[in-house]
């Protein structure tokens, strides 16, 4: 908690640290001393997440939160966390195979489900005149490589009409973060989408981008399309 409350309004962080802290916060494991922390508490509560059907990446990711804020702690508040008991836990586990670094996914959608996916949005956004518009969201996504939060962040104000370029604020970095802006080329076909959106709102793409990829993984579970994301 005091982790949270230093550092998220000073440099805020994404949706998945801030529920991963506060998960940690209330689980058994955050009412641990931490000045008592030992490396067979942490490799039991691997074993626990595991057990509860989790894979080796999120419970890995545990463990770096936990590092990530006692190490905070150790140098702002001068106290001896045992930090090098997370790292001998990890090594523990990483040896044994009970966590493991995400795998880089390299499943690509293919010309049939590309054309089921497009068929359905295309029924959905005519029947739903208030949901997102899940078809040119979609067809941009392939035309543009971009996330689906940076496809929400798209600004009309950023765009260069003739450079035919936009810019994505605060792009994914595995450390820089916010600031981290970056322009880019729009392909023929991404400029024609952007530009047959309505221009109701500062952003090309006014929709929360939990809801795109919810929306997304609800047409794939309805017409069969497994292990695909946005």
């Amino acid at each position: 908690r005091w982790y949270i409350d230093t550092f998220e309004s000073i440099s805020p962080w994404q949706r998945s640290k801030q529920s991963a802290l506060e998960f940690l916060e209330n689980h058994p494991i955050g009412q641990t001393d931490p000045l008592t922390l030992t490396a067979d508490v942490l490799i039991d509560h691997v074993r626990q997440r595991r057990l509860s059907g989790l894979s080796p990446s999120t419970v890995w990711n545990d463990l770096c939160w936990i590092r990530v804020v006692l190490d905070a702690a150790k140098t702002a508040k001068k106290l001896p966390f045992p930090v090098d008991a997370i790292d001998e836990a990890r090594k523990y586990c990483v040896k044994h195979r009970l966590i493991a670094r995400s795998k880089r996914r390299e499943r690509r959608p293919t010309n049939e489900e590309l054309q089921k996916l497009d068929e359905y949005f295309q029924v959905r956004d005519r029947h739903r005149c208030t949901v997102v518009p899940m078809r040119p969201i979609m067809w941009f996504a392939i035309y543009s490589a971009r996330r689906e939060s940076e496809i929400c962040r798209l600004e009309w104000s950023d765009n260069d009409t003739r450079a035919k370029s936009g810019l994505v604020r605060d792009a994914k970095h595995p450390r820089e973060k916010l600031g981290n802006h970056l322009r880019f080329k729009y392909t023929p076909q991404g400029w024609d989408i952007v530009h047959a959106q309505p221009k109701c709102s500062q952003y090309v793409f006014p929709y929360n981008p939990t809801t795109v990829s919810d929306a997304f993984t609800s047409a794939c579970r309805i017409l069969g399309i497994q292990g695909l994301r946005f």
